[in-house]
C-alpha cells in the first residue's frame, strides 16, 4: 500500500500537489466543514487522525460529471497498491466528450469530436 496520496494543484502558487499520509486518514467526506450537506459537488473532506480530535483538510474541487465520482476517486487513491510510496488521486469526468451529431459519412470509422472531455480539477487545499 501508498504512504502518501498525492492531489494534483491548478491554480495554486508555489503547490502544484499536495501529499497526505494515509495512515492518518480517518475518512473522507463530501462538502465543506461547514457540514456534509453544503457544497458536496465542490468540496470534499479529508478527515486527519490526530491526539485530542481530528485534523481536517478541505479540497475544493470542480464538480464531477456523476455525483459521488470525487468521493470514489479518493477511495480508490487511498485503498490503492501502485508498488511505491505515492498513490496519486485520479480525476473523474467534469465535462463528457461530445462526438459530432449525425455522424459524418465517410469518416472512416473515425468519430469527430466536437467536445474534449474534461477532468475534474483540484483547486485549493485548506487544513484546519
Amino acid at each position: 500500500m501508498a504512504k502518501f496520496l498525492k492531489i494534483p494543484l491548478t491554480g495554486v502558487a508555489n503547490t502544484p500537489e499536495q501529499l497526505i499520509a494515509i495512515d492518518q486518514v480517518v475518512s473522507v467526506i463530501p462538502g465543506a466543514v461547514a457540514g456534509p450537506g453544503n457544497t458536496p459537488t465542490t468540496k470534499t473532506r479529508i478527515l486527519l487522525d490526530a491526539a485530542a480530535a481530528y485534523d481536517v483538510v478541505e479540497i475544493t474541487h470542480t464538480a464531477a460529471l456523476v455525483a459521488g465520482d470525487v468521493l470514489a476517486a479518493f477511495n480508490a487513491a487511498l485503498t490503492a497498491n501502485p508498488g511505491g510510496v505515492v498513490s496519486t488521486l485520479g480525476s473523474p469526468v467534469a465535462t463528457a466528450q461530445v462526438p459530432q451529431q449525425p455522424s459524418i459519412s465517410g469518416a472512416q470509422g473515425r468519430t469527430v469530436v466536437t467536445t474534449a472531455q474534461v477532468g475534474v480539477i483540484y483547486t485549493a487545499v485548506a487544513f484546519s
